[in-house]
């Protein structure tokens, strides 16, 4: 992996930097997740340099910050209810809907994020859960916000979403670093993995990568027969719970 890691950063850093202006090279350690199921999760480094222009010199009061973002292409939507009581019982009343959400979302900075742009260009860019974009089907008002919040908060305890300031290390003044983690759960598909370079709030500069996620063995085929035959897929799980619920019955009438 170190050897890997060496060879990827020292060809970014041949062929990345015109004489121009300011250049970011960024690279990941790998490109692809096969997810099988023995998949526990893994980790993917983000790594690389960001140079002045040939014969420019940077003060070193000029403050330069590198943000890195990874985000799923696929949305998805999501319903968060909340429960109230009705007499003795707890029902779903309120119920609001979030049409176009990322599955997963990742962000880290060597420094706090407000510290590093105004809020304005925080939002542009989507930077940090604040600035996450997740217009709901409801009228936007303080309860929404409960809800959002609340969406929030369920992603991060699955692990689908992250956001860690200071996790982007500097090795050098130009050269830096950061780990992303795929947990498990990490939905299929592609993630796009960019990276911002910033200087006394704006941005520079940026590079954006593909990183692959894609099940396989009988989990692909599964997946690929949900998407083709659902009422195939639907049938078929059904009959192996039917199946799973037989041999259980069996098992527990032959220790009585």
């Amino acid at each position: 992996m170190m050897v890997r890691f060496v060879a990827r950063l020292g060809f970014l850093l041949v062929v990345a930097f015109p004489v121009h202006a300011e250049e970011l090279a960024a690279g990941i350690s790998r490109d692809k997740i096969e997810i099988n199921s023995r998949f526990t999760g893994t980790e993917v480094a983000v790594f690389g340099s960001v140079s002045p222009a040939s014969g420019e010199v940077v003060p070193e009061d000029r403050a330069r910050d590198i943000v890195v973002v990874v985000r799923s292409d696929r949305s998805s939507q999501a319903v968060v209810r909340r429960k109230e009581p009705v007499g003795p019982v707890w029902v779903n009343r309120s119920v609001v809907t979030f049409p176009d959400v990322p599955a997963f979302y990742f962000v880290a900075s060597n420094r706090a994020l407000g510290d590093i742009a105004a809020p304005g260009l925080l939002r542009q860019f989507q930077l940090g859960f604040p600035n996450l974009e997740a217009g709901s089907s409801s009228r936007s008002s303080p309860s929404t916000a409960t809800f959002r919040q609340a969406f929030l908060d369920s992603q991060v305890s699955a692990q689908l979403y992250a956001q860690h300031e200071g996790a982007v290390t500097f090795m050098s003044p130009t050269l830096f670093r950061t780990t992303l983690a795929l947990p498990p759960n990490v939905p299929a598909g592609n993630l796009r993995v960019t990276v911002y370079a910033f200087q006394n709030g704006e941005v520079t500069s940026s590079s954006s990568m593909t990183l692959f996620v894609d099940k396989t063995g009988i989990e692909r085929a599964l997946y690929d027969l949900s998407r083709r035959e659902p009422l195939a897929y639907a049938l078929a799980l059904l009959m192996l719970a039917v199946l799973a619920g037989l041999l259980a019955a069996a098992a527990f009438g032959q220790r009585h």
